[in-house]
């Protein structure tokens, strides 16, 4: 967590975020997505790393095509070949929940005059002279909803309707509470909205896969759908459909789909564009592995003959095809492998699909990698927000003086609680450090 004093500009951000990546030692080139919300800010300063990355590859690729011209003159313009590929390589994953949240005002925003009304009722029951009232019978004060808050609407919608008998009393008693006129709207608008309520929360886990969001999304559609007469579906209906189309966009989400079984099935379409996007996934992948040690283990136990390059290339002459050498994984096999995705059977909508790929870890290891890349990209900002909110808990009015250093620190303990048992276990060596305790 970075604080900035400076307008947060596409420029600036494009910055930080190089500063942040040369801080822990990430090349640009390992970046495979960004997840950003909605803000013009963010979308152009992914951008601006997208022409970075551009830059950077092509000026290594002109460096190697120098290095290999005797000449010292590139046998090639590259550039108008690879800035495509290259722009693409880092995939703009926009915010689903702040995405769902958009879809939900476009339909009923704050200015509703409803929401205006349910609002100021709201905030008149916190009146000290309606106190009694709600202590005698145990209810709680509608929240009023804030601008930062997913669904605040909603949830003081909710607890006007699961309340309706206490503040039809209470009206009784005090006519200026009277929510006569506004029983249709809440029972309608609590009905309509109640699947995306849902959807909201299960997108708030702490990791939710793009195929996952997509599966809740077209719950929620689906749930929406089954209603009848209710006024808010129709406009809804729309907005969800044409939020969710701006989703679909990103390589990562198509990529993320196909190597879903419940989602990519025999009939399914695009495949061939998709199963290039997973092929150039692999090669990156590919290039960034440490080739493993002994990987000509296979070529120098030949007996009787010598391995023979030029026998190899006469054969792949004749009878096509690709030759595994030095213990590389076959091309052939993996676009066997990919292209055999299509045949099979569609999984139920509840499936796991993260054992799924566990389980063919050792029969599929190259898509088993590209799926673990794709399946890891966060389809919302929820760890984000969760951050700030743990920011928020350690550097209170009694902690202002804290360091710089030493609040990242904490930080970065808190927030990655979980990996911390397996971290220590392997940082020293504890069987040396029990010697040393025990010679002290």
């Amino acid at each position: 967590m970075v604080e900035v004093k400076e307008s947060q500009t596409a420029a600036f951000l494009k910055s930080k975020i190089l500063d942040t990546l040369a801080e822990y030692n990430v090349p640009i080139e390992n970046i495979f997505s960004v997840t950003v919300d909605n803000g013009a800010n963010m979308v152009a300063a992914v951008n601006k790393l997208r022409q970075e990355l551009e830059q950077t590859l092509i000026e290594k690729i002109e460096e190697e095509d120098i290095k290999d011209d005797e000449t010292g003159t590139p046998g090639r313009d590259i550039t108008a070949e690879l800035c495509v590929e290259f722009h693409e390589r880092i995939n703009l994953v926009r915010c689903s929940v702040h995405t769902l949240q958009l879809a939900i005002l476009d339909t009923v925003n704050r200015s509703h005059d409803e929401v205006k009304s349910l609002t100021e009722l709201a905030r008149k029951t916190k009146n000290v002279r309606y106190q009694t009232n709600f202590d005698h019978h145990n209810a709680s004060h509608p929240p009023i909803w804030n601008q930062t808050r997913w669904c605040g609407i909603f949830e003081m919608v909710q607890s006007f309707k699961i309340q309706r008998p206490f503040f039809e009393q209470l009206a009784a008693q005090f006519p200026e509470l009277d929510l006569t006129d506004h029983w249709n709207f809440i029972d309608n608008y609590y009905e309509a909205f109640k699947p995306l309520y849902i959807c909201t929360k299960k997108m708030q886990a702490e990791h939710v896969s793009l195929p996952d969001f997509y599966m809740f999304w077209l719950m929620a559609i689906s749930e929406v759908r089954k209603m009848q007469n209710n006024p808010f579906v129709p406009g809804l209906l729309n907005s969800l459909t044409t939020r969710l189309a701006n989703l679909r966009g990103s390589r990562a989400f198509k990529i993320s789909l196909f190597l879903d079984p419940r989602f990519n099935y025999r009939g399914s379409k695009k495949k061939v564009e998709i199963q290039g996007y997973i092929n150039e996934t692999w090669q990156r992948i590919r290039q960034l592995q440490t080739p493993a040690s002994g990987s000509n283990i296979g070529n120098e136990s030949l007996t009787g003959s010598e391995n023979n390059d030029d026998f190899d290339e006469y054969l792949t002459e004749m009878f096509g095809g690709s030759v595994n050498m030095d213990g590389e994984p076959s091309e052939t096999k993996f676009l066997q492998q990919l292209q055999s995705l299509d045949l099979e059977p569609r999984q139920n909508y509840n499936y796991n699909v993260w054992d799924h790929w566990l389980r063919r870890k050792t029969t599929h290891p190259e898509l088993y990698a590209v799926a673990m890349v794709v399946l890891s990209t966060p389809s919302n900002q929820v760890s984000v927000e969760r951050a700030f909110s743990v920011l928020g808990l350690v550097l209170s009015n009694l902690r202002t003086q804290l360091a710089e250093d030493t609040l990242t620190n904490i930080l970065l303990v808190k927030l990655n609680k979980a990996l911390f048992p397996q971290a220590i276990a392997t940082a020293y060596n504890w069987k040396e450090v029990e010697r040393n305790q025990a010679a002290l």
